[in-house]
């Protein structure tokens, strides 16, 4: 039995559905986008489900998806959306991002360590992937780890006075008080409308009996009315 060979009609029929789905989901993705944008996250996110069942095979729709549950803090259905995007687009890098920020806050650490290392293996040096995952290798209690990275993304990035911030806070904690100050003091340079690092200062100042340097910060920290530092100073200035 021959088999009949479609018609002239039906090949533009079939043209016609498919271009009538594809308009239809780039309405559905504009709205979505619009409402992503306007902080909607389950608008959003149901209407990435809409453009998903037209265009499965789309990454883009599971990543604005997922990024939706993200900011509603739904980390586990946005790992799942992630995770679809990567298998379709495997050197998205921001899908390693965003599904190891909701490792992160769901407190999984070492899946987060392994996605940040996923990005860095795409882009080396990068200093966003090398900073998060700095702070996943501190909430994990890898501090030393931590710092390597943090020396890593400061080297890639020397004037991100947060990338300081970080580093002065982390050596805090591994009891390197005078490298806490030495990053202070490039925080101070870099981030000149932040007059708190005046008051930490000093407090570090105290802690390795530098008690002239602590009281000059302390001053510095209430010309800029930060009033915390107010109790030390007079506890340990008002005498001298």
């Amino acid at each position: 039995m021959l088999k009949s060979k479609p018609t002239f009609t039906t090949l533009l029929l079939v043209l016609l559905i498919l271009r009538s789905a594809a308009q239809q989901g780039s309405e559905i993705l504009i709205k979505a986008n619009k409402a992503s944008l306007e902080r909607d996250y389950t608008k959003a996110y149901n209407l990435y489900t809409k453009y998903i069942q037209l265009n499965s095979t789309d990454f883009r729709g599971y990543f604005n998806r997922g990024t939706s549950a993200y900011n509603a803090r739904r980390y586990t259905s946005a790992i799942q959306d992630f995770t679809r995007a990567l298998q379709l687009n495997p050197i998205f890098l921001e899908a390693y991002y965003f599904r190891g920020q909701s490792y992160y806050h769901s407190k999984k650490y070492n899946e987060a360590i392994a996605d940040y290392t996923s990005g860095l293996l795409k882009k080396p040096n990068n200093s966003s992937f090398l900073k998060l995952r700095a702070e996943a290798y501190t909430a994990s209690g890898k501090k030393d780890k931590a710092l390597v990275d943090l020396n890593k993304a400061i080297n890639a990035d020397k004037i991100s006075g947060d990338l300081y911030k970080r580093r002065a806070e982390l050596k805090i904690q591994l009891n390197d008080i005078k490298g806490s100050i030495r990053d202070y003091n490039a925080v101070e340079k870099l981030i000149p409308t932040y007059k708190m690092v005046h008051y930490l200062k000093g407090k570090l100042y105290l802690q390795i009996k530098e008690i002239e340097f602590a009281c000059e910060e302390f001053e510095k920290a209430l010309e800029h009315k930060i009033v915390v530092a107010d109790q030390l100073n007079k506890k340990y200035c008002t005498s001298m």
